[in-house]
């Protein structure tokens, strides 16, 4: 699943079809200043699937906070270097990522972990959860539909997705430690669900 997923963002035109001079929407920017509420300037913040780094990266750096963008696919990391000079991007398997204990301030993962499969990611949450400081947020996209691998065309390549449904993703959020602070769903396009999660670590 991993190399379809970091060969369909090398080949595919990820950035032309969603991230091309893009800014957030209502939704991102209300959901992103109510992670950042916690997060003085400064801040270290972790992407986990940062993609090209826009627009969250980028909005991130101009607002004074410390990003660290992690992605699979070498051609993203490079466009990332690039789009946000002033965040540091790296190529690498974001669930080999060493994330330590108690490392950032808050931690977002934006349309990523549906691309490892889905029986990984509880303990995904969890390491997140062991690298956010106390009283950190989170902020997740994930998908919910029952599904254990999907293979689909996507923006001119091929692309894998897996996940549990919105109702299985909001329990292991909250299984993983997180308290929920906002729920919302996603449904830009017909074929198009998603789960949005922002969550804080506490006592």
């Amino acid at each position: 699943m991993r190399k379809i997923v970091e060969r369909g963002y090398d080949e595919g035109d990820y950035e032309g079809h969603y991230r091309l001079g893009r800014v957030l929407n209502e939704r991102e920017t209300r959901l992103f200043n109510r992670l950042l509420e916690n997060v003085l300037q400064g801040g270290k913040i972790l992407d986990l699937g940062s993609g090209t780094g826009i627009p969250y990266d980028s909005y991130l750096v101009e607002r004074g906070y410390d990003v660290t963008g992690v992605d699979i696919s070498g051609k993203h990391v490079e466009m990332a270097s690039k789009n946000v000079p002033d965040a540091r991007f790296m190529k690498v398997d974001f669930t080999d990522y060493d994330i330590g204990i108690e490392s950032y301030d808050a931690i977002i993962s934006m349309y990523s972990i549906f691309h490892v499969p889905r029986e990984e990611h509880v303990a995904l949450l969890k390491r997140i959860h062991r690298g956010l400081k106390l009283g950190g947020r989170v902020l997740v996209t994930l998908g919910t539909a029952d599904m254990e691998m999907d293979v689909a065309e996507f923006v001119g390549s091929t692309m894998a997705w897996s996940s549990y449904t919105l109702e299985q993703n909001i329990r292991i959020f909250e299984e993983a430690g997180f308290q929920l602070i906002a729920i919302e769903e996603e449904n830009e396009e017909e074929n198009e669900h998603h789960l949005w999660l922002l969550g804080e670590k506490t006592l």
